[in-house]
């Protein structure tokens, strides 16, 4: 059965990993360092990844690193996700023609352990930010008043490769830090028409991205009465600079004009807050809540027609946990979710900051004949406005991970 486990996880590893991107173009996406993640793609998505407080011996809670100290003792868990997105668009100014979106990618892909009795680890690698759109217009030729058709294409995002580790201080209190290293490109390719004498011209610009990137959190969690037990928690990451390196190429069909390295600076993310509280009943019935607040007004980024702006982000969920008793554990057969959210985006546009709203419900059931578990979640919501020249996106995400437990110590110590 195990080499049959083992193939099953990295096949689907692999398999969301070359997933195509069909009719993928995300409009807002454009702008700053595209659309930034809020998906943990883990436990919590069912629950609007509401889990700032949330602890679970059985899953990999990035949300917090404090969280990684509740981990099952012996044992080692793989898990890996992948999601399959549906969209439309609609406003005023929108051209016919197409106005859907079809994706399919990898979300994560983490391994974790509790390595002692104080402390639980995990590494794993999942995006930070997207940014893929395609869009066309007129450009004038500088120093003329003629125009010319242009067409704009971007592709890209940061990916976040990180190494997240809790430490449990009492019997009450938990710290943590996850340590990210945060690298990827933003590419955008403008080709401008070209004439019956000469080729379309082709410039490609291409901004690199790198650092280090740092979250601290704590949790607080306690029975307080003999039927309720409380989890409160609370994150926090420091102003980062990204390195940039910016390069520019200018070519036709079939010759390079230029190409060269045009500058090099940076891209300050900004200071970024999360509190949560976590209330359970009977070990089964959970009621979360979260606020996450990023000072992006701070960094005065600003262009013609927009400004990034600060952004929260609230949330709160529900889960239901079948549990039986196998001495001396509890086992989990199934649970549900379900969870809301609303945020104000970074992005703010001719005045309008951008809205995100939605819902979500989730599921989960673990294997009779191994130890892999089954999730799948379902995020239905709605971002942007009409307003001001603005769309509107109305979209749907499915999520799907697999998590796989076994035995990391076969006899010998057992941490209680």
């Amino acid at each position: 059965m195990k080499p049959f486990i083992y193939y099953t996880v990295i096949h689907f590893f692999l398999l969301s990993a070359s997933g195509s991107h069909a009719q993928n173009s995300s409009p807002y996406s454009v702008l700053g360092i595209g659309d930034i993640e809020e998906s943990f793609f883990n436990r919590t998505s069912g629950m609007a990844n509401t889990g700032v407080a949330y602890r679970s011996k059985y899953y990999l809670i990035q949300n917090n690193p404090a969280a990684y100290s509740e981990l099952q003792e012996q044992f080692f868990l793989v898990e890996a996700s992948a999601r399959g997105k549906a969209a439309s668009y609609s406003g005023n100014l929108l051209a016919g023609g197409n106005n859907q979106l079809r994706d399919f990618s990898i979300g994560r892909f983490s391994m974790g352990i509790r390595a002692a009795k104080w402390w639980g680890s995990s590494v794993g690698i999942m995006p930070f930010s997207t940014s893929n759109y395609a869009f066309s217009g007129r450009k004038s030729i500088q120093g003329t008043h003629v125009f010319t058709n242009a067409e704009y294409e971007g592709t890209g995002g940061i990916n976040r490769v990180y190494w997240d580790n809790g430490i449990k201080l009492g019997r009450h209190f938990s710290i943590g830090v996850g340590a990210s290293y945060l690298f990827g490109s933003l590419n955008q390719k403008e080709t401008l028409a070209g004439t019956e004498a000469t080729e379309p011209i082709i410039t490609s610009s291409n901004i690199f991205l790198r650092n280090f990137y740092f979250t601290w959190g704590a949790q607080f969690f306690s029975r307080i009465t003999p039927k309720w037990d409380l989890a409160l928690g609370a994150t926090w990451s420091g102003k980062t600079d990204l390195y940039a390196q910016h390069a520019t190429e200018v070519a036709t069909s079939t010759t390079t004009i230029q190409s060269e390295i045009t500058k090099n600076d940076f891209f300050t993310l900004p200071r970024t807050m999360a509190a949560g509280v976590a209330i359970t009943k009977n070990k089964k019935l959970t009621m979360l809540a979260d606020y996450r607040f990023q000072d992006w007004s701070a960094l005065h980024y600003r262009g013609t027609g927009y400004s990034l702006k600060s952004s929260s982000r609230a949330s709160a969920g529900i889960e239901f946990s079948d549990l039986y008793q196998v001495w001396p554990v509890s086992v989990e057969k199934t649970f549900y979710q379900a969870g809301v959210f609303y945020g104000n985006s970074y992005l703010s546009l001719y005045g309008e900051q951008l809205k995100d709203i939605g819902f979500t419900i989730g599921a989960g059931v673990s294997s009779k004949r191994s130890t892999l578990s089954y999730l799948v979640n379902l995020e239905l919501g709605m971002r942007g406005t009409e307003a001001n020249g603005l769309l509107r996106e109305r979209y749907g995400k499915l999520t799907f991970t697999l998590s796989y437990k076994d035995f990391w110590y076969t006899k010998g110590i057992k941490y209680n």
